[in-house]
């Protein structure tokens, strides 16, 4: 079987070449219309594309699913109920544990969480997109990246608006004019026209200090940091 496969193979091939080298430029003489509209139909596809694909280009899985969201939503014109809608679904798991284990379980079949999102789509009436795309998320096994998916989409939607978020994080709540502080030094990472958008949290793990998470910049200034630097530099042998 084998040996007839090794023959069969090249000559299999030799006749789609010359399927190819024959038919396909007869096809085109004949036919030089449609390889016209044809080529336009592609051209307002890309253009159309073009036209909803996200305003900056962002690396990383978690970003790739986002551009994807972002697009549909656009061409559907619910981009910002699309993003509503997902942020739901990433609360609602973040307040229930079980539902959170439950979604980020990769020992859980795939069937079971396509389902169970469908049916939390379904009751809370959300868009075809919204659903379609959870299902998506939950069969590739990526609804462990659903956070970094939404932080994603978010930038592209700030971006879009002419806006750019900064996410600081304290040890201890920043009083205002330490916020007032650092928000104008932040400032100088914007460009110009760009309005910044500050978020604030407070983890105490940091110790003091603080980090700031901007796009794909991140600035760890917090003194569990320098804490872990000194840690580092003494287990050096001398």
């Amino acid at each position: 079987t084998s040996s007839a496969w090794t023959i069969a193979i090249p000559m299999l091939r030799t006749t789609a070449n010359q399927l190819w080298t024959r038919v396909v430029p007869a096809a085109r003489q004949a036919y030089p219309a449609a390889g016209v509209a044809t080529q336009r139909t592609f051209a307002a596809a890309a253009a159309d594309d073009d036209a909803h694909a996200p305003p900056l280009n962002l690396f990383g899985l978690p970003a790739r699913y986002a551009a994807a969201l972002y697009t549909a939503g656009s061409k559907a014109g619910n981009l910002a109920t699309v993003q509503a809608e997902f942020k739901t679904v990433i609360d609602a798991a973040n307040a229930d544990q079980k539902f959170k284990v439950f979604l980020e379980d990769p020992t859980m079949p795939k069937a079971k969480k396509v389902k169970a999102l469908s049916d939390f789509c379904d009751g809370a009436k959300f868009a075809p997109i919204t659903k379609s795309f959870l299902a998506v998320v939950a069969e590739n096994g990526r609804l462990d990246q659903n956070q970094k998916i939404y932080d994603a989409l978010e930038e592209y939607t700030l971006a879009a608006a002419g806006q750019k978020k900064a996410t600081v994080t304290s040890a201890q709540p920043l009083t205002p004019e330490q916020l007032k502080d650092l928000t104008a030094k932040l400032r100088g990472h914007v460009d110009a026209g760009e309005d910044l958008k500050i978020e604030t949290k407070v983890d105490p793990k940091l110790v003091g200090g603080f980090t700031v998470a901007m796009g794909e910049d991140f600035f760890d200034l917090s003194l569990m940091s320098r804490i872990r630097a000194m840690e580092q530099e003494l287990a050096k042998p001398v």
